[in-house]
């Protein structure tokens, strides 16, 4: 999976608060990543003082040679 991290920031653009979501455990695919990313969007935009909420993604590329 990769490490979502959702950021809430006030008018200025200063980060109000920050979440990291790097893993869910499920016994088998029930939920869907973005389901549980959006859900924490939802729950962060509603903050007091939260102007714009933004969700990254992070991949991690493993190359061999």
């Amino acid at each position: 999976m990769p490490t979502y991290t959702v950021t809430s920031r006030d008018q200025e653009g200063s980060a109000v608060a920050m979440v990291s979501v790097s893993s869910v455990d499920q016994d088998s695919q029930v939920i869907d990543d973005m389901t549980i990313v959006n859900a924490v969007r939802t729950a962060m935009a509603n903050g007091n003082g939260v102007h714009s909420v933004v969700a990254r993604k992070y991949d991690q590329v493993i190359t061999i040679v």
